[in-house]
């Protein structure tokens, strides 16, 4: 019987570590937008109140450019 010598490189595992730590770090900023943007659902208000002064002012008969 002959004994065969199986080299084992150290290196096989770390491509698996390195994708698998740029999945996980991608995952956290994915979710970290993600509560950023639901944070800014007050935008939406902020946005309403300038287009209803928008429309105040032009009823006034004040037809600025950017109003």
């Amino acid at each position: 019987m002959v004994e065969r010598m199986i080299k084992v490189t150290a290196s096989g595992w770390r491509p698996w570590a390195i994708g698998a730590a740029l999945s996980m770090a991608g995952a956290a900023l994915l979710l970290f937008l993600k509560q950023r943007t639901a944070s800014r659902t007050d935008a939406d208000d902020i946005y309403e109140a300038w287009w209803q002064h928008r429309e105040k002012v032009r009823a006034n008969g004040k037809p600025h450019l950017f109003v």
